[in-house]
Order: structure tokens, then C-alpha cells, then sequence
């Protein structure tokens, strides 16, 4: 069972100067600071020396010190940028859910560019999701906070 969540926000500058700034490996780390449990993201640096493009992988340490090992589904500069989850999260979320998916999207809007970032999570087992919900609900703050970074950064 996967269960969807989604943040969105305008930023004041085109699309390609929001793409490169929002999913660099420099800039991600310090927009995506911890909010309550869910932990923010260190450093962000790409395996192998690859540069980022569909099926290249990275490696994302946590503020709780755990690692995830990402694959990059789709990087189409300056419209769109997926990932996916190669590993599952730390404990306790480990309980809830096997893996997770990222999806930016960037489009052209009046004043500036206009980002939607949706995350759709494969939880454990159905009988999580009374217990998931709230945790996803913290989990679209965190986005949300992550992207209001983002903007006033690009102010």
C-alpha cells in the first residue's frame, strides 16, 4: 500500500535558476533542516563520481546519522527531478515504511517558477496507516519547510 503526500510553492526567479539551486548536492542539504522526529539531510554526494542524470545514484546521510542510498529516476533540467529510496529509513520509521519516492516538479509561473514535490511512501504492512497519518503529516511539514527555504534563499 504506498500513501501520498504533496507541498508546493512559488519561487520569485525562472525555472532553471530554481532547478539547479534546489537539487544541488551543495544547497539540498542546508534547505532540508530536521523538523521534530524526521531528521534533516547532512550531506548529499553522488556515488561514483557520477553526475546527476536517470540512474545515477547518491548517498544521503541524516541528521540521525542513518544513510540512504538514492537512484535518480528522472533529472530533466529544469522540469523535473525524481528519486527513489534504495534503502529502507532508520527505526522506528522502518516500521512504517519500506520506501519512499520523490518527485520536484518545476514549472514556469507568473512571477517566478512554481515547484510541487510529491513523496509517495510503500508503507510495511496496510494495518500501519492509522499510525502513518500523522507522521505524514509532519513529514508534508517538513517539505514544506525545506521549499520555504528554498525561496527565501532565491529572494
Amino acid at each position: 500500500m504506498q500513501l501520498t503526500t504533496r507541498a508546493r510553492i512559488q519561487v520569485p526567479r525562472p525555472p532553471d535558476q530554481v532547478f539547479d539551486f534546489a537539487v544541488s548536492t551543495e544547497s539540498f542539504p542546508r534547505m532540508m533542516q530536521p523538523l521534530g522526529p524526521i531528521p534533516g539531510i547532512v550531506s548529499m554526494e553522488m556515488q561514483g563520481g557520477a553526475r546527476p542524470a536517470r540512474g545515477a545514484r547518491r548517498r544521503v546521510t541524516m541528521t540521525d546519522g542513518s544513510v540512504i542510498n538514492e537512484e535518480l529516476l528522472a533529472y530533466e533540467r529544469p522540469t523535473r527531478h525524481q528519486y527513489r529510496w534504495l534503502d529502507p529509513p532508520k527505526f522506528p520509521f522502518s516500521l512504517l515504511v519500506k520506501r519512499g519516492e520523490g518527485d520536484f516538479r518545476f514549472a514556469p509561473a507568473e512571477g517566478g517558477t512554481r515547484i510541487e514535490w510529491t513523496y509517495r511512501f510503500q508503507l510495511t504492512t496496510p494495518l500501519v496507516v492509522g499510525m502513518t497519518l500523522p507522521v505524514l503529516f509532519l513529514f508534508r511539514r517538513w517539505m514544506k519547510q525545506g521549499l520555504t527555504r528554498i525561496r527565501d534563499e532565491l529572494r
